[in-house]
């Protein structure tokens, strides 16, 4: 197999300096497309979870995954990396295609970057499951890393990041009574929306 770096790259990664790739999907049963442009650990997460919703649509066999998304690329380089790695490109697994696609549009440091992004974040005005829910789909841009954070780190960062009087509000309610970390964060979004 072969692999990014004996494939020649003309970028790594590509940015095109605040331009946002754009990602497409007609219909389901339809490959997404994602054009030219910066392409961020989200927007990526983004893409693999819409090809894997087609290939599972699609019921695709995992020898003919890649193949069935590769080619769907429109941006101007990723069809240059496409030619440049030919035919063992799509003989890829799925997971060494994502490992590469990621190598290819990421940042060096974006694990980090992202870490970093999920332990800083903050409610603010906005309703606690929206705060709740960002903060752990940014963390599940790491789920194959180590960075991760399990969920006892996540219900932490959830409550450092929480909004003052909620906070106050979930230590008069007692809600660390609640052990695991899905009842506990049904409690909190209760408390939340009674306020």
């Amino acid at each position: 197999m072969t692999t990014l770096s004996k494939i020649p790259s003309p970028f790594q990664p590509f940015t095109m300096m605040g331009v946002k790739a754009k990602i497409e999907q007609s219909a389901p049963n339809w490959p997404p497309t994602m054009g030219d442009g910066d392409v961020d650990a989200g927007l990526l997460w983004e893409w693999f979870t819409k090809a894997e919703n087609f290939l599972c649509h699609k019921g695709t066999a995992d020898k003919d995954m890649v193949k069935m998304v590769a080619y769907s690329m429109s941006g101007v380089h990723a069809i240059r990396w496409l030619v440049a790695a030919g035919p063992s490109l799509v003989e890829m697994s799925w997971d060494d295609y994502k490992d590469q696609m990621q190598s290819l549009y990421l940042p060096t440091n974006w694990e980090y970057t992202a870490r970093m992004t999920v332990l800083w974040l903050k409610q603010g005005s906005r309703p606690f499951m929206d705060f709740a829910l960002d903060l752990m789909g940014k963390n599940n841009l790491l789920a194959s890393m180590s960075s991760f954070l399990n969920d006892d780190f996540v219900h932490n960062a959830i409550e450092a990041g929480m909004e003052p009087d909620l906070a106050a509000e979930c230590h008069r309610e007692n809600t660390n009574r609640f052990l695991d970390f899905c009842p506990w964060l049904d409690e909190v979004k209760c408390l939340d929306e009674c306020r």
